[in-house]
C-alpha cells in the first residue's frame, strides 16, 4: 500500500528511480546499513541534544566543545553493535570517528557567530506534516532570530554542493513550515559540517510553488501498488540497496541489468526539479 505522506527521501527516491521507490516504500524492503547512515545519526542527535543546553552556562568554547563530543560519544557508543556487524577495517570506523569529532568542535564557533543563532536556542528534529500536500518531513534546526524564521539542516558529506536532492528537501521543508504554521520562513539553510561552510536561501513564491507542483505530481505517479508502474530508471542499481531476509542481497545485479537493457534500459526522470 503506497504511504499517506510522502518526506523528502522518499520524493528523491522516486525521482532518482521509480523502481527503488517500489522496493522500498511499496514492498518495505530492508535497505543495506551503512557507516554512513550511523555517523549521520550520531552527529545530528548529538546537536539536538546539544541545543537543549544553555550556552550561556559554558565559559568558553572548549567546554561547548568538549560537551558536544562528550554527547556524541555517547551515540557513537549506543551503536557500536550495529557499526561493528558491518565489518568494516578497524581504521576505517577509526577515522569516521574521529571525524566527526573534529567536525563537530570546528562547528562550535562557526554556530556561535552565526547571523542566525542567536541566543535562544533553536527547536530541534522538528516532525511537520501536511494533509493538504501529502508530505511529511524532520527539520533538524528552527530558528527565530530577530522576527525571522530559518530553518537549518545539517549534512555530514564531503562536499558542500547544493544537489537537486538537498533543493527538494529544503524546498518541501519551507512548504511544510508555511503549511504547518500559516507563516513563510524566510531563510532555508544547509550547514555542511565536514568542509565548515553554511549556505542560506531565501523562500520564495517560486520555490514554494515549484514544491507543491512536486508533491501533487509525484503523489499522483505513486499511487498504485503495481510493480509494472515503476520502471527501473537507474540500470538496476537499485537492487543493491536491499537486503533479502536471509541478509543477503535483494536480486542479483547482472539478471536486474539484463532485464533493463531489454526493455530499453534509457532512464527517464518522471519529475524534473530546480528550486533554489
Amino acid at each position: 500500500m503506497p504511504p499517506k505522506y510522502l518526506s523528502p527521501t522518499a520524493l528523491n527516491t522516486y525521482l532518482r528511480c521509480p523502481r527503488k521507490y517500489f522496493l522500498k516504500y511499496i514492498l518495505r524492503l530492508k535497505e543495506k546499513p551503512n557507516i554512513y547512515l550511523y555517523r549521520g545519526l550520531a552527529v545530528h542527535q548529538a546537536l539536538a541534544r546539544f541545543h537543549s543546553l544553555e550556552l550561556t552556562a559554558f565559559k568558553s568554547h572548549s567546554d561547548m566543545q568538549a560537551a558536544l563530543v562528550g554527547i556524541f560519544k555517547e551515540n557513537w557508543r549506543r551503536q557500536a553493535g550495529a557499526i561493528a556487524a558491518l565489518g568494516l577495517p578497524p581504521g576505517k570506523v577509526d577515522r569516521f570517528y574521529e571525524e566527526s569529532q573534529t567536525m563537530l568542535r570546528a562547528w562550535i564557533p562557526r554556530y556561535t557567530a552565526s547571523p542566525i543563532s542567536g541566543l535562544a536556542s533553536p527547536r530541534t528534529e522538528v516532525k511537520l506534516f501536511s494533509r493538504q500536500h501529502g508530505v511529511m518531513g524532520v527539520i533538524d534546526a528552527v530558528h527565530l532570530v530577530d522576527g525571522q524564521v530559518a530553518l537549518v539542516d545539517y549534512k555530514t558529506s564531503a562536499r558542500d554542493e547544493i544537489t537537486p536532492e538537498i533543493e527538494v528537501q529544503m524546498a518541501v521543508y519551507a512548504l511544510l513550515y508555511e503549511d504547518c504554521f500559516n507563516v513563510r520562513p524566510d531563510i532555508v539553510a544547509i550547514d555542511f559540517l565536514k568542509t565548515g561552510t553554511e549556505k542560506r536561501f531565501p523562500v520564495t513564491e517560486n520555490l514554494i510553488e515549484k514544491a507543491k507542483r512536486l508533491c501533487w505530481e509525484t503523489r499522483a505517479l505513486t499511487s498504485s501498488d503495481k510493480e509494472e508502474d515503476y520502471p527501473c530508471t537507474c540500470g538496476g542499481w537499485c537492487a543493491r540497496d536491499f537486503v533479502n531476509q536471509d541478509g543477503g542481497h535483494q536480486g542479483n545485479l547482472e539478471e536486474t541489468e539484463a532485464v533493463y537493457r531489454q526493455k530499453g534500459g534509457q532512464p527517464v526522470g518522471p519529475v524534473q526539479f530546480r528550486g533554489l
